[in-house]
This record gives structure tokens, C-alpha cells and sequence, in this order.
């Protein structure tokens, strides 16, 4: 009984609640992912707790924007999904130090290698150059899914 209540309000919400809701999933599972890939460089240093930081708020926030999507929710989670563009460029500068080309070059060469072998990069010892840049994917769905609707009857939407 719960779980056809359970799917009967899911299906009550607009298509567009419904994609924003599995992004902020999303957003669930990268917090999930880099709590377990910074344990050690938590005590290290500030900046890796930006990401934490920026998942945390944006699923707080983001619940909040869903229950009043109709008023100024829907503004908030894009506003929120944006931020995250800048989350994932910053974290792929720092990922980089600031070398993106070098950090690009780097994951690209690694087609190059032998399978089973580690050309010469011992695992663990350098951040993974764009896995922040997932940030810039949802961010970007997020955009998207958030942005105004477009209006009734216009080219648009039909």
C-alpha cells in the first residue's frame, strides 16, 4: 500500500521535478564517492572539503527547492546546479595544478598504454585530472531541467 502511495506521488509530479530529483540522486552519490576518495587529504587540506561542502548544500537546499518548485525552488536548484559548473572547474584546476592541458594530455596518453600496466603512474599518486568535471555535468542537466518552461502555446512547446 505505501509503495503504490509512494508511486502515485511520483507520478503526480512534473516531469521536470521528477529529473531534478534524480540529479540531486546524483548529487547524493558523488557526496558519497568523494567522502570514501578524500579521507586522506581531508586533514590535508581546504580545499578538499569544497566538493563535501558544495554536495551537502546543494542536497539541503535542493529538498527544500523541491517542495516549492512552483514559487522560487526551481530559481534556487538552478542556482545551486550552476554553482556546481564552478565546483567541478575549480576541482579540476586543483586536480591539475593548474596545468589543465598536461592533466588532459596525461588521461588521453593513458590509451596509449599496454592493458594491465601502469605506464610508469603509480596508482593513487595524482589525483584523477576529471572526475571533478562530473560536477560540471550535473550542473549543466541541472541548468537544463531547471530552466523557466517554456510558455504555453508558444513554438516551443509544441
Amino acid at each position: 500500500m505505501a509503495l503504490r502511495h509512494l508511486a502515485a506521488s511520483w507520478s503526480a509530479l512534473d516531469r521536470d521535478r521528477r529529473f531534478a530529483t534524480v540529479l540531486l540522486g546524483g548529487v547524493v552519490l558523488l557526496l558519497c564517492e568523494l567522502r570514501f576518495e578524500h579521507r586522506e587529504v581531508l586533514g590535508e587540506t581546504w580545499r578538499s572539503w569544497i566538493p563535501l561542502i558544495y554536495a551537502a548544500v546543494t542536497l539541503l537546499g535542493g529538498l527544500v527547492a523541491l517542495l516549492r518548485w512552483e514559487g522560487k525552488g526551481r530559481r534556487v536548484l538552478a542556482m545551486l546546479f550552476g554553482a556546481g559548473i564552478v565546483v567541478g572547474l575549480l576541482g579540476f584546476w586543483f586536480h591539475t595544478d593548474g596545468h589543465l592541458v598536461t592533466g588532459l594530455r596525461n588521461v588521453l596518453l593513458a590509451w596509449r598504454v599496454p592493458l594491465g600496466q601502469d605506464g610508469g603512474i603509480k596508482m593513487g599518486s595524482q589525483p584523477p585530472a576529471l572526475a571533478p568535471l562530473a560536477f560540471c555535468g550535473l550542473g549543466f542537466l541541472g541548468l537544463l531541467v531547471c530552466a523557466a518552461p517554456a510558455a504555453k502555446g508558444s513554438a516551443a512547446s509544441e
